[in-house]
């Protein structure tokens, strides 16, 4: 499953640059991860939800651009 797949590698990402204790691959990492679990949960909601509408879209569009800041 690509979702899983996604969020292992950028774990597995986040483990290496802890133990090799490189706080800038680290951190890189961790920014990775974060949006590997965001794709996953966009995945998630989207593969359960009706199809949305063109203001939603943009609703969540600006969202995604603005960082979540409003």
């Amino acid at each position: 499953m690509q979702t899983i797949t996604r969020t292992l590698t950028a774990s597995a990402h986040v483990a290496v640059a802890v133990r090799l204790k490189d706080p800038e691959r680290e951190t890189v990492a961790r920014r990775n991860l974060a949006e590997a679990q965001i794709a996953d949960a966009i995945d998630r909601a989207l593969a359960t939800a009706p199809p949305l509408n063109p203001g939603q879209i943009r609703t969540l569009t600006t969202l995604l651009k603005t960082g979540g800041q409003s």
